[in-house]
C-alpha cells in the first residue's frame, strides 16, 4: 500500500467512524460475539488496532461481571440497571431484557472471607462468634435499605418502598429482637430499541464510614452490601458489586489512564522493541469524583472526534505549559457512581511514519 493509499484509508475511517464502528459491531455478532481483534497489515509491517467495540448490553455504573468492593463516601447511592454498554450508551438492547435485582448484607471481620449471615449462624455453632455479637449484627442490617427509585417507563417512583435487610420483630428479656429480610425486586424489565436504565437507591448506615471492632478478638468489621442484577435467559451475565461506606485515606479518590493494548514485542535476536499501530485504544478508569485532564501532544496523536462529541468536550490548549507545552487538552467531570470507565480511540498523525510509544504524548491528570 503506498503512502497516499494509507493516508486515504485512515482518514476515510476517522472521517466516518461511526459506520465503522456499527459496521464493526455486526461483523461482532455476526462471529458470536468476539469482539475483540487485531489486524496485522504487513505490507507496511503496522498492526491496526480494532479492539474497541461495544460489549454486552446489559450493564451498571457500578456493579460488574467481576465482584469487587467499591468504597463509597455517602451515606446514599443511585445503582443503575441498563440495556446497553457503558461506554455505548447509545447501542442498547433490541429486546426486552427481564431481570432480578437482589440485594444482601454481607460482614467481613478483619481478613476473613466475606461472610453472609447463614455463615455467621454456623460459626455462631461452631464456637467462633458470640450469640450476643451475631444479634448486634443482625440489628445492624435494619440500617441499611434499598429501594427502586426510577424505571426505565414510568420514571421517578413518587414514594419509593424501601426494603431493609432486618427489621425488628418484638422484644425479649432486656433487648429488641430483630429478623433478617430477604430483598430481592422482581419482576423487572428494561425496554427494548430505546437506551433504558433502571435505579435503585441503596442506603447505608452512616456510621460505618470507619470500620468498627468486633465483639470477638477486636479485628475490624466491615458491612458490605451486595447488589446482583441477573437477567433471565441465559445469554447475559450477571453483574454485581459490594458496596461499602469509607472515607480512609487509602480509598481516596484516584482516576489513571493507559493505553490498552499491548506495545513491546520481542524480535527475533530477542531484543524488545516498541509495537507500532495506527491506532490506539486509550482507557480511562477509576474511583470517586472530580475533574480529569487528558493532556496530548497533537503534533503525534489525534483524539476521535465521535468520543468528543458523545461526551461533549472541547478541545483546548494546554494549562500545563510547564509539562505539556503546545500540547491539547480536555477536560472530563468524572463520577464513578455514574461512569468509572471511558474508553476512546486515539489516531497516529497521519504524517508520521516513525513507531513511537503513545504512552510518552498523552498523560492523564486527575484533581
Amino acid at each position: 500500500m503506498s503512502k497516499q493509499q494509507k493516508r486515504t484509508a485512515k482518514e476515510l475511517i476517522k472521517s466516518n467512524w461511526t459506520r465503522v464502528w456499527l459496521i464493526t459491531m455486526a461483523l461482532a455478532v455476526s462471529t458470536l460475539g468476539v469482539y475483540a481483534a487485531y489486524t496485522e497489515v504487513s505490507s507496511i509491517k503496522r498492526v491496526v488496532s480494532t479492539q474497541a467495540s461495544p460489549g454486552e448490553k446489559f450493564s451498571s455504573n457500578c456493579m460488574r461481571k467481576e465482584t469487587t468492593s467499591r468504597p463509597l463516601t455517602a451515606d446514599s447511592f443511585s445503582v443503575s440497571v441498563c440495556n446497553f454498554d457503558q461506554d455505548y450508551p447509545k447501542d442498547c438492547s433490541t429486546a426486552e431484557i427481564s431481570y432480578t435485582m437482589g440485594a444482601e448484607l454481607l460482614v467481613k471481620i478483619g481478613n476473613s472471607d466475606y461472610l453472609t449471615f447463614s455463615d455467621l449462624e454456623d460459626m455462631v455453632t461452631e464456637g467462633k462468634l458470640t450469640q450476643e455479637t451475631y444479634n448486634s449484627y443482625v440489628k445492624k442490617a435494619a440500617n441499611y435499605s434499598i429501594a427502586k427509585t426510577e424505571d426505565d417507563k414510568d420514571g421517578v417512583v413518587s414514594t419509593p418502598v424501601y426494603q431493609s435487610f432486618a427489621a425488628r420483630s418484638g422484644s425479649a428479656g432486656s433487648g429488641d429482637v430483630y429478623t433478617l429480610n430477604t430483598v430481592s425486586f422482581r419482576p423487572d424489565t428494561l425496554e427494548a430499541n430505546k437506551s433504558s436504565t433502571d435505579f435503585y437507591t441503596v442506603n447505608i448506615d452512616p456510621a460505618d464510614k470507619n470500620p468498627a471492632s468486633a465483639n470477638d478478638g477486636g479485628s475490624e468489621v466491615r458491612f458490605l452490601v451486595l447488589v446482583k442484577a441477573s437477567p433471565d435467559g441465559g445469554v447475559l451475565h450477571d453483574v454485581s458489586a459490594r458496596l461499602y461506606r469509607s472515607t480512609s485515606s487509602d480509598e481516596q479518590s484516584t482516576w489513571r489512564g493507559y493505553i490498552q493494548e499491548e506495545l513491546s514485542e520481542e524480535d527475533q535476536e530477542g531484543n524488545i522493541r516498541i509495537k507500532d499501530y495506527d491506532y490506539y485504544n486509550y482507557v480511562v478508569t477509576g474511583n470517586g469524583s472530580g475533574t480529569v485532564k487528558i493532556y496530548w501532544d497533537s503534533t503525534k496523536l489525534e483524539i476521535n472526534k465521535y468520543f468528543l462529541e458523545m461526551n461533549d468536550l472541547t478541545v483546548g490548549d494546554s494549562d500545563n505549559t510547564e509539562d505539556y507545552p503546545g500540547w491539547k487538552m480536555v477536560t472530563v467531570a468524572v463520577d464513578s457512581l455514574i461512569i468509572s470507565r471511558y474508553e476512546m480511540q486515539v489516531y497516529k498523525v497521519m504524517d508520521d511514519e516513525n513507531i513511537i510509544d503513545p504512552n510518552e504524548f498523552i498523560h492523564l491528570e486527575f484533581e
